[in-house]
């Protein structure tokens, strides 16, 4: 059954100088949805999409959870591995990988990764058509 691929990052300042959470994988209509979510719940500016990378960026840093949250309740993703680093108050997510079964309307989306069950839940993956910038 098709599969499609969201993953999601959340840089901390020892990871890199990156601020924020970029969602990759996202078809236009989604990325569409998931902005227009995003800035109306902070009545602000915080998420853009851009077709050109295909991605959703958000500014504000430490709303990974919020996003894998409102990709799950907008959108019906869920998350299959994430990665989680200890910051000075608590545990944050810094990357996670999320899929929906595709619905029969949808043809080919599938990126066509195969992805273990079986992989540590604390190693990042990453995709070789995947850039984290």
């Amino acid at each position: 059954m098709p599969y499609v691929m969201v993953m999601g990052s959340l840089s901390t300042p020892h990871l890199s100088k990156d601020e924020g959470a970029t969602v990759y994988g996202l078809k236009s209509e989604e990325r569409v949805a998931l902005v227009r979510e995003l800035n109306s719940a902070f009545g602000m500016a915080i998420a853009a999409a851009s077709d050109s990378e295909r991605t959703v960026r958000v500014s504000q840093k430490g709303l990974t959870l919020l996003v894998v949250n409102r990709l799950h309740g907008l959108l019906g993703y869920d998350v299959v591995s994430h990665a989680m680093t200890m910051t000075n108050a608590n545990r944050e997510l810094i990357s996670f990988t999320m899929y929906k079964k595709s619905s029969p309307s949808s043809h080919g989306h599938s990126h066509g990764h195969s992805h273990s069950s079986h992989s540590s839940s604390y190693k990042t993956h990453t995709h070789s058509n995947v850039v984290t910038l």
